[in-house]
C-alpha cells in the first residue's frame, strides 16, 4: 500500500513538469532540415566505418582461409554486402543533400537568385 502512495505522489508531480515546459516555439521545417542534416553527420560517417570494417573483415576471411571454400563464400559474402552497403549510403546521402540544396532547407544555402531589371 506505500508503494501505491508514492507512486501516486510522484505520478501527480508529472504535470507540473511539463507545464514547466517553455511554450515558443520557433523553426519550422528549416529547423527539421537542419536537425535531420546535423543527424546524418554524425551518423553517416559511423555507419561507413562499420561497413569498411565489414568489407576489410571479409577480405580477410577470404584470404586466410584460402583452403575453406564455405569460409571463402562468406567472406566473399561479407565483402559484397559491404560495398552495397557503402554504395546504398553515400547514396542515400547524395540525394538527401541534393533535396536539402535544392529547396534551401539547409541554412548554408542561398537559395534561387531572382533575377531583376535596373530601372
Amino acid at each position: 500500500m506505500k508503494k501505491a502512495y508514492i507512486a501516486s505522489g510522484l505520478s501527480s508531480l508529472v504535470p507540473s513538469f511539463a507545464l514547466a515546459a517553455d511554450v515558443t516555439v520557433q523553426g519550422g521545417i528549416t529547423t527539421v532540415a537542419a536537425a535531420i542534416g546535423s543527424i546524418l553527420d554524425i551518423i553517416v560517417p559511423v555507419l561507413v566505418t562499420i561497413a569498411v570494417f565489414i568489407v576489410i573483415w571479409g577480405i580477410f576471411q577470404f584470404v586466410l582461409n584460402a583452403g575453406d571454400e564455405e569460409k571463402r563464400k562468406e567472406g566473399r559474402s561479407k565483402i559484397l554486402w559491404g560495398v552495397v552497403g557503402i554504395f546504398l549510403m553515400f547514396s542515400v546521402w547524395g540525394l538527401i543533400s541534393i533535396l536539402l540544396n535544392t529547396f534551401a532547407l539547409n541554412n548554408t544555402s542561398t537559395g534561387v537568385t531572382v533575377p531583376s531589371v535596373q530601372i
